[in-house]
């Protein structure tokens, strides 16, 4: 690391607070694609007035930002959970300019790969990553020929949703099986979520961070499942999953479940 990425380092670390950029349209961080490095960013500010400032372009595209501030003894934990969202860059705006910085230069990735495959947590960085540009794109309320680049970002989501592992929630019955009993003859429930309109759809998540935001009673167990399975645990009258219901909750109906799964199935051959 060069020396000034170290003086950079340090400053950070001794810093009492630093406001986030979070898109409105995620609840998560804005992540911006820097178009000379392809890096893949996310901006951090001193002040309010800075990330104000910054914002002012966004807004001009239709993309509202808020400020979500973090205390120091919550840095490593935020840094850490970018991993899970496919970052690998950070900028640093303050009064003296923009600075920026790789995320491994800050902190650790985890690794998990001496743990049994089993027991390895369920992360979709990619299909995170993919999530977040296509929302930011897509929640536009701009005419979609003002949108040039949400074919391709719908592409890649969609290649990623059918690679990904997802975490189903359930909720075990009451009785005196085991856990694994209960699992194998499907002795649990599955919660739903209503929309305004009533529609009903069932609850999805890339990763245990995502869960935890929607179990906070830890009322629900977690299932790992395959994309080519989840057709087969929609209930009666649900229209499809919300993936990641806090955070950039896309839906996936139905027919685009059946649609990605026969398609994956055609190209399969």
């Amino acid at each position: 690391m060069a020396a000034d990425k170290r003086f950079l380092v340090k400053s950070i670390q001794k810093k009492k607070s630093l406001i986030v950029a979070y898109c409105a349209y995620t609840n998560m961080p804005l992540v911006v694609c820097d178009p000379e490095t392809f890096s893949d960013q996310v901006f951090l500010f001193d002040t309010e007035s800075q990330l104000q400032e910054f914002a002012k372009t966004y807004t001009e595209k239709k993309i509202p930002l808020k400020g979500v501030k973090y205390e120091n003894k919550n840095f490593l934990a935020f840094f850490s959970i970018l991993f899970n969202i496919g970052v690998n860059e950070l900028v640093f705006v303050s009064a003296g300019g923009r600075e920026s910085l790789e995320l491994t230069d800050l902190v650790r990735r985890p690794d998990f790969s001496r743990l049994p495959k089993e027991k390895q947590p369920v992360s979709n960085p990619e299909l995170q990553l993919t999530g977040l540009y296509f929302m930011q794109e897509a929640a536009r309320p701009v005419p979609n020929e003002e949108k040039p680049q949400l074919a391709d970002l719908e592409e890649e989501l969609s290649a990623n949703l059918l690679k990904a592992r997802y975490i189903l929630p359930i909720e075990l019955l009451e009785g005196p099986e085991s856990d694994a009993e209960k699992l194998k003859n499907r002795k649990y429930r599955l919660p739903i979520l209503k929309t305004k309109n009533g529609d009903i759809f069932q609850p999805l998540f890339t990763d245990p961070m995502e869960l935890g935001k929607f179990n906070k009673g830890n009322k629900f167990k977690a299932l790992a499942m395959p994309f080519g399975n989840l057709s087969k645990l929609l209930i009666k009258d649900s229209k499809g999953f919300l993936l990641n219901p806090a955070g950039f909750h896309i839906a996936m109906p139905k027919p685009l479940l059946d649609g990605l799964q026969s398609r994956f199935e055609t190209e399969g051959q």
